[in-house]
């Protein structure tokens, strides 16, 4: 008990001097303001505590700034129950949000590859989508031009070598490069008839017969005839490359409007699953990284 209070004198005594030079500082410098109060507050803890530390009771006593994290990025939590919040990111007037910018890229990249990597900002790429895309049209309507020459090559070869003449259906140019006269060919349709006891049909009258000069020319004409078919082949698959080139354009679009850029993550079965697609000039790529947090 006498140390209890032996104690509580020692602190008594030590709290005095502290209190009477409070006084004289009052009393030499006159009423203090609740700011200037709070500045000499500031830079003793500045002096003691440093910089950073002080920092933080600035919003809570004065409605000062925030302590702000080390990144800089918000301000910290309202550890001091103040009041006061942290500042929220808020969005630009009329700027849409995430979901209307993923719709937006998307659609556009629809219509027209490359035009929803532009509104994402992101040119180079907007570029090279749009540059494949003409190129694929491109090749499209020159295999097209070229099997339709490569046909009417083979008309007027089957004109001069066969005695063909006028407009007629695929089917009769493919059976003038299948039989060297259109006799056998009117004999090939009657044996069929026959052996399925049906009617025959597609004889080829007189007006419309044709005779080859010789094996070769026959030939030659039916390798112009291929030649054509392999270019319209090729001029289809364009369609393909195209549709391709559209859903890249797309899922590249989407990416580039997300939070994360060029990325899709999702969680599948406890497994963090995150896509990333790089088309590129010099390096195109893509990779799946499977993770799991424990």
């Amino acid at each position: 008990m006498n140390r209890i209070g032996t104690m509580g004198n020692r602190a008594r005594c030590a709290g005095a001097p502290a209190m009477v030079l409070g006084a004289m500082m009052l009393a030499l410098c006159g009423p203090v303001r609740a700011q200037d109060a709070g500045d000499g507050f500031i830079a003793a803890e500045q002096a003691v505590l440093g910089g950073e530390a002080a920092a933080g009771w600035r919003s809570t006593l004065f409605g000062g700034a925030g302590r702000a994290q080390g990144d800089g990025s918000r301000s910290v939590p309202d550890e001091f129950g103040s009041g006061r919040r942290p500042d929220e990111p808020e969005k630009a007037p009329g700027q849409p949000g995430q979901f209307g910018r993923k719709l937006k890229a998307g659609a556009l990249s629809a219509v027209l590859p490359g035009a929803g990597q532009f509104y994402n900002g992101k040119r180079e790429r907007a570029y090279l989508m749009a540059g494949v895309e003409v190129g694929i049209w491109t090749a499209y309507f020159v295999f097209d031009r070229q099997g339709d020459n490569r046909m009417e090559s083979s008309r007027e070869w089957s004109g001069i070598y066969a005695g063909t003449d006028g407009d007629h259906a695929e089917s009769y140019w493919q059976s003038v490069g299948q039989y060297m006269d259109s006799d056998a060919y009117n004999d090939s349709r009657y044996r069929e008839a026959r052996a399925l006891q049906e009617t025959v049909s597609g004889v080829v009258g007189p007006e419309d017969a044709w005779q080859w000069v010789n094996e070769d020319r026959r030939i030659g004409y039916a390798l112009l005839r291929a030649d054509g078919n392999s270019a319209y082949d090729r001029r289809d698959f364009m369609i393909l490359f195209a549709v391709l080139n559209r859903a890249v354009s797309v899922f590249d679009a989407v990416l580039g409007a997300g939070t994360v850029a060029d990325a899709a993550q999702a969680r599948v079965f406890g497994l963090d699953v995150e896509l990333q697609l790089k088309p590129a000039l010099t390096d195109p790529g893509a990779r799946c990284v499977v993770s799991r947090s424990f």
